[in-house]
């Protein structure tokens, strides 16, 4: 009966733990890019089998963020050469220029989606993300951006 109970008891573990997965958030801009060592963000990203489920960090002064992601239809990412040349001021846009260059552009192709994330700290700190994953995966990369100014290279 031990054993039997093991086993539930893993396999449990197992199902949850393949529900989630890290992000890390590199800053690339803004005053967390200036401290050294470089404090790089690392997200907990739940229910990452479906479209949608919550996530959490920590900021590096201990503010606690958690907010939401959600998944949408598959999407098409490009990029050229081009190097971004200024830095805009409205949107992720802003964020995709400082991180991948002006030249990156998105359209509606299967095998790879499109999310969102926004997460609210405890201290006031909002933090909006952009992502791309490939469909039926876990992993993607993406941008960042908070109301303190800073921009981040998310890599999942």
């Amino acid at each position: 009966m031990k054993f039997q109970h093991l086993c539930v008891v893993a396999l449990a573990v197992g199902i949850l733990t393949a529900c989630s997965t890290t992000a890390k958030l590199y800053p690339v801009d803004g005053p967390l890019s200036k401290q050294v060592p470089l404090p790089v963000l690392t997200a907990t990203v739940n229910g990452i089998t479906g479209n949608t489920g919550s996530l959490t960090l920590v900021m590096p002064d201990g503010e606690k963020c958690t907010g939401t992601w959600s998944s949408i239809a598959p999407m098409s990412v490009g990029y050229s050469a081009a190097a971004a040349t200024g830095t805009a001021t409205n949107g992720m846009a802003s964020a995709w220029a400082t991180v991948f260059g002006s030249g990156f552009s998105m359209s509606n192709v299967p095998g790879v989606n499109r999310g969102e994330a926004m997460l609210v700290g405890d201290r006031d700190t909002v933090i909006q993300v952009e992502f791309f994953t490939g469909s039926g995966t876990a992993n993607g990369n993406g941008v960042a951006k908070n109301n303190k100014g800073d921009i981040f290279k998310v890599i999942f």
